[in-house]
């Protein structure tokens, strides 16, 4: 597919839904409500479903336990989620995700926390503003669109610190390697992936301006 970002969002994942491996937690799915919830009291994660059928409700469930089973708490800064099968997944207004992968949960932990990431860095406006020049010095011919980069070329700088925080959250949480594994598999944003996989100027860019992993 080749799906571009709206808004901050970014490419739809490519990662074709295996529903017929989930199958047989379709029942329990059914019975989510609307809302679902995970974390402990005043750190409720509210997420909802667009359309309100089993595949969304399965995705529902599926963060749900993401967020209980994984140390995501410390980088959760909106707690309101829509899951939308039809959907691009992006940050704003309200953080989006589309089905997933239900049957490799760590594809939908690394959008959740990339979505997330955007909503960290509206807090670091200078240090954003800083960064992406360095960026735009450093890459003045940074790609746009067609897979390769954000949907435009200063998206593409900002992706260059979203995407290296998404990494850094990502190896903490599943390991270096399956973190590289995983991120270096998309086919969206690839030239980013790619920059910030194995370019380590990237990291030194980010940790100048204070955007590392908070």
């Amino acid at each position: 597919m080749n799906r571009f970002d709206a808004g901050q969002g970014r490419l739809a994942s490519t990662r074709a839904p295996n529903f017929r491996h989930a199958a047989t937690r379709f029942a329990a799915v059914l019975a989510l409500a609307m809302f679902a919830s995970a974390g402990s009291a005043g750190e409720t994660l509210h997420i909802r479903t667009q359309a309100g059928d089993p595949h969304e409700r399965l995705a529902a469930q599926q963060l749900q336990h993401l967020v209980e089973e994984y140390d995501v708490q410390r980088w959760i800064y909106t707690r309101d989620v829509l899951i939308d099968k039809e959907a691009i997944p992006h940050s704003h207004p309200v953080l989006t995700l589309d089905l997933g992968a239900p049957d490799d949960e760590q594809v939908q932990l690394a959008s959740f926390l990339h979505e997330q990431f955007h909503w960290y860095l509206d807090t670091k406006g200078e240090s954003v503003s800083g960064a992406m020049k360095a960026f735009e010095h450093m890459f003045p011919d940074a790609p746009s669109g067609k897979g390769a980069g954000a949907r435009d070329r200063q998206s593409t700088y900002l992706h260059l610190i979203v995407c290296d925080l998404e990494f850094q959250a990502m190896t903490r949480l599943v390991s270096e390697k399956r973190a590289r594994d995983l991120l270096g598999g998309w086919r969206h944003y690839t030239w980013i992936y790619e920059q910030v996989l194995g370019n380590p100027q990237v990291r030194r860019i980010n940790a100048e301006f204070g955007l590392l992993l908070p």
